[in-house]
Formats: C-alpha cells, structure tokens, sequence
C-alpha cells in the first residue's frame, strides 16, 4: 500500500484561502474545520514533525491550532484542525480602520507571550546557532573586515533559552472569535527576541522592498506592509527613543538578510534569487560601513 492510500481522503475545490506560509496553505473546509495543505514533495518526516510541534506549542501556552489527523489532499498531504472557525488576518484588518490597529496591538501582545515562555535547552533549534551556520554564504559577498564586523555582531547576541515563532508574519496568524492564533510551529526556536523582530523586518519590509508581489502574498500593498513593520517595533519596543528604534531596525535588517541569502542559497529555482541576493548584499555592506 502506497503512502497515499494509508490517509483519508478531502477536497479543497471551493474552500477559502486564510493563511499561508512558507511551507502550505490552510483552508476552511467546513465551519468548524481548518486544512494546511502541504507543498509537493513535502516529507512527511516534517509533516509530523510540525504535528508534534504544534501540540507541544499548545501546552506550552502558544495560541495555536491543535492538529488531529493528516489527511490526504490529491497528490499532497495535510493536517486537520477541527472545531476551529478562523479568518484571515488580512479579511480583518480591511473589515475596518479600528481592527488595523487593534491587529497590531494584538500581534505584538502575543509575541512577547512568547517571548515569556523558555524552553529546556536542546528542546528546539537555537536560532543564532542556525544563524552562525549561514554566515559562511555571505562571507565570499562582503569585504573581509566587514565580515569580520557581523560575525562579532551575531556572536555578541546573548544565548537565550527564549522561545521564538521565527516566521511571524500576518499569513501566520488567523483570527479566531476576535482573538490571534498562530500557525506554522515548524519554525519554533530559541533565542533572543532580535531574531523575531528580524524575520517581521524580513516580511513587510525587506521583502516587499525588493519584490512587491511579497506584500501582495500577504494580502495587504507595500506601503501597508510598511507601516505594520515600523507600528510593531513601536509597540514592541514601547517607549523607546528613536535611537534604539532604529538600531534595533538595523540589527533586525542585518539578520534578515543573512537568513534571505540562506534561504535562496538553498532554493536556486527561485526566480527572484539572484535580485534577493544582491539586494541584501549592499543592504549589508551599507550598515555595516555606517553603522557597526
């Protein structure tokens, strides 16, 4: 018997899209009935992986989804979220003026619930390990001394047992009875929170920056995605001067980009990979010369 036939069979034919990450898409399927339907090719070694991490992200006291079974979906795979009625989060903050800003306030509420949650260490993956392992793909971009300059950079972020999302973007959080809930936990890691605020630099503004589609991918424009980028660091920094506003913008961006040179380091099918790559190499090498 075929992998195929060992799980249940559903359709997606006229279910509404209301998230999306890097690796599926999650549809209502019924109203009480939520599907991420993975990428081709996915493993399904990751597959119940992320269905691990999702139950022990729910223990832990992350507001997620709780996965029941993987489901077949055509030629691909999927899990099962039930008694779950969702919508996205870019339906919501178009609903009205009042839900942008309370979306934003929102998210960042939860992202320091998060933040306050530690993890036994070796528990999940350790974010500036992962992110010491990608610099090697930079180094033959950026001259010597300023290679030298972001290694002493990420080296000198503190090790910390600090659960982090690692891809909180608006296509990762759904709306649920006018609450947040987050999805996607095949990212979970530990670190410093400079390493989530990274990868919100990453989604509305790096990315954007460089290819507009990125904002349309999250349903909102490229101005909007730039304005939920600078409103989350105010909420998450609180009362912090404009200074530390934008040293963290910085520190954020520097990290953002070593994890976009990675990623298309390991994707040379993607279209954009030789754009993305040259971008965030002078975005380095500028703040770099400027401001390490």
């Amino acid at each position: 018997m075929s992998a195929l036939q060992k799980y249940r069979e559903i359709s997606i034919d006229g279910c509404p899209e209301i998230g999306r990450g890097a690796h599926g898409i999650v549809y209502q399927t019924a109203p009480d009935m939520l599907v991420k339907v993975y990428n081709e090719n996915t493993p399904m070694s990751s597959i119940q992986r992320e269905k691990k991490l999702a139950r022990w992200a729910f223990v832990k006291g992350i507001p997620t989804a709780i996965p029941f079974d993987i489901v077949r979906v055509g030629d691909r795979y999927g899990i099962v979220f039930e008694h779950l009625v969702a919508k996205s989060s870019a339906d919501y903050i178009r609903e009205s003026p009042e839900h942008f800003e309370r979306f934003l306030k929102q998210s960042v509420v939860l992202m320091k619930q998060i933040h306050a949650i530690v993890a036994e260490p070796g528990e999940l993956p350790d974010m500036k390990q992962q992110t010491l392992s990608w610099l090697p793909k930079v180094q033959p971009f950026v001259p010597e001394n300023l290679f030298a300059k972001l290694s002493a950079f990420v080296n000198g972020i503190p090790d910390r047992n600090t659960i982090i999302h690692a891809d909180f973007h608006m296509n990762n959080i759904l709306i649920c009875g006018g609450e947040l809930m987050l999805i996607d936990m095949d990212t979970l890691s530990t670190g410093d929170p400079i390493f989530e605020l990274a990868t919100v630099f990453v989604s509305y503004r790096q990315f954007p920056s460089i290819e507009p589609k990125a904002a349309y991918m999250l349903g909102i424009d490229v101005e909007t995605a730039a304005k939920i980028c600078d409103r989350i660091f105010e909420l998450y920094l609180d009362e912090a001067n404009e200074e530390m506003l934008c040293n963290t913008k910085i520190k954020a961006q520097l990290l953002g980009c070593v994890r976009i040179i990675d990623f298309m380091d390991r994707h040379p099918e993607l279209p954009d990979r030789k754009k993305c790559i040259d971008r965030c190499v002078q975005d380095i090498t500028t703040l770099l010369q400027i401001n390490m």
